[in-house]
């Protein structure tokens, strides 16, 4: 039985038309998405990073899976060989967004995310070339939080698939529900309870590995660990986490995690654990429940 502390989700997600309506001057918010239950093949890599098959307009595309990117990017380089049809004109971007400098966009009329289409809004277009290297894969571009969070969104990297507008029958065991940050709509922004602290962070499914900054005062060992990272907008730096102590966050239940504590304050969920707990995403809220099945979406694990 669904929870009633979760039927708000559902509900949320079943007025997320009268909620996006405040969105609607938005260009980057898709003008139509799924509305019955469509799963999607997610593959994870040996390093965690989720890739899925997508479409634009007709051209196949190979798309980073990205809970923590506000907007959905496609490569220069793809736009430029494989869109040539579409007009790509500068833009300047307003509000929240992770973006840096002056992207442009093209208009995409179908955007597919496996068999889930999206359709009639603007994809940014940067020059991603530099996320081959820190993915292992080559790579089109990124689907973010304007079109995973466009409807009710079933993350399972642990089964390797999202779900969107997932079927209630998929819903049994999300008991509680977390609020959003609704100050930032594309991203998943939470308040995580770690004894008589509240500390925020981001559920970010192509960060590899959970972080936790050090401020939060969460247990390390001795032990550290030589790191690269590049985010969409290129900026690469090495890292030298301390590896954290396993222990527990509260969201809406007690989720698991060993982190990476680094001095920068940078907390976020990454796939480490998003392969252990599945995720609900809806419009003001999300739930967290423990993964039962196997890794079948890790590359090398399950089947």
């Amino acid at each position: 039985m669904v929870a009633k502390a979760f039927v708000c989700i559902a509900a949320a997600a079943a007025a997320a038309t009268g909620a996006f309506a405040a969105f609607s001057g938005d260009p980057y918010l898709p003008a139509s998405a799924p509305t019955n239950d469509v799963a999607v093949a997610v593959r994870v890599l040996g390093n965690n990073m989720p890739l899925v098959r997508g479409e634009v307009d007709g051209k196949p595309c190979t798309l980073l899976f990205d809970t923590g990117a506000t907007h959905t990017t496609l490569d220069r380089g793809f736009v430029e060989r494989e869109l040539k049809g579409h007009k790509i004109e500068k833009v300047v971007l307003a509000g929240v967004t992770n973006v840096e400098g002056l992207p442009s966009l093209v208009h995409a009329g179908s955007f597919k995310v496996g068999e889930a289409e999206f359709r009639d809004f603007d994809v940014m277009v940067l020059d991603l070339s530099h996320l081959p290297k820190g993915i292992g894969e080559g790579v089109d571009g990124v689907v973010g939080m304007n079109v995973i969070g466009r409807v009710m969104t079933l993350v399972s990297l642990g089964a390797g698939e999202a779900v969107f507008a997932p079927a209630r029958s998929r819903l049994a065991g999300f008991t509680n529900a977390v609020e959003r940050a609704m100050s930032d709509p594309f991203s998943i922004a939470l308040r995580a309870g770690y004894g008589e602290m509240s500390i925020p962070l981001i559920v970010d499914s192509a960060a590899s590995m959970t972080f936790l900054g050090r401020e939060t005062g969460w247990p390390a060992t001795d032990e550290r660990v030589s790191l690269s990272a590049t985010d969409v907008n290129g900026n690469g730096s090495g890292i030298a986490p301390a590896v954290g102590k396993p222990g527990e966050l509260s969201l809406g239940i007690p989720v698991s995690i060993k982190p990476m504590v680094v001095a920068e304050p940078m907390n976020r969920i990454g796939a480490d654990t998003l392969l252990k707990y599945d995720l609900l995403i809806g419009w003001r809220r999300v739930a967290f429940r423990p993964h039962l099945g196997s890794n079948q979406g890790k590359e090398g694990e399950g089947k």
